[in-house]
């Protein structure tokens, strides 16, 4: 193989890397659904040995392949502690699009979020807070098979 030959293959290996660390991947699809209307679910947990301070944040990023006027999930929630505070904020301006706060112990609730005007140039986080967490867990699933988990901010 000559050398342009080498430089062209060399550029297109880079390019394949480069898109793959930047693309939105979906590692949470629910496989159990037909193809093409896989769902994300997304799953958090805290216990007491999470973190060595008090609150204890875990946190999820998310994308939309598609503008979308409207974008709903459903999930549950189960903890032991204080208190959590569930949020959907955008990335890159912190600004909350939906946030629930819980106190005292839960043994397994339903929730639903809402959230408007979501754009596929935007990269969103779901925060999980919580104070003098003995055990917490969540399970979200977006309504739509547009939402893909990111594995690294943009």
């Amino acid at each position: 193989m000559n050398k342009f030959m080498k430089k062209i293959t060399i550029l297109a290996i880079m390019l394949i890397n480069m898109l793959g660390l930047t693309a939105c991947v979906n590692t949470g699809a629910d496989t159990s659904k037909t193809p093409g209307e896989s769902k994300m679910t997304m799953e958090m947990e805290l216990d007491k040995d999470y973190d060595d301070k008090d609150p204890f944040v875990n946190e999820k990023l998310f994308c939309v392949s598609e503008d979308l006027d409207e974008l709903n999930a459903d999930g549950t929630l189960k903890m032991d502690g204080e208190a959590i505070v569930l949020e959907v904020k955008n990335n890159k301006t912190k600004e909350v699009l939906w946030s629930k706060t819980w106190e005292g112990n839960v043994k397994s609730e339903p929730l639903s979020i809402s959230l408007e005007k979501m754009s596929k140039a935007e990269e969103y986080v779901v925060t999980l807070t919580g104070t003098k967490i003995n055990y917490a867990a969540i399970e979200i699933t977006f309504d739509s098979n547009l939402v893909q988990e990111r594995v690294k901010p943009s």
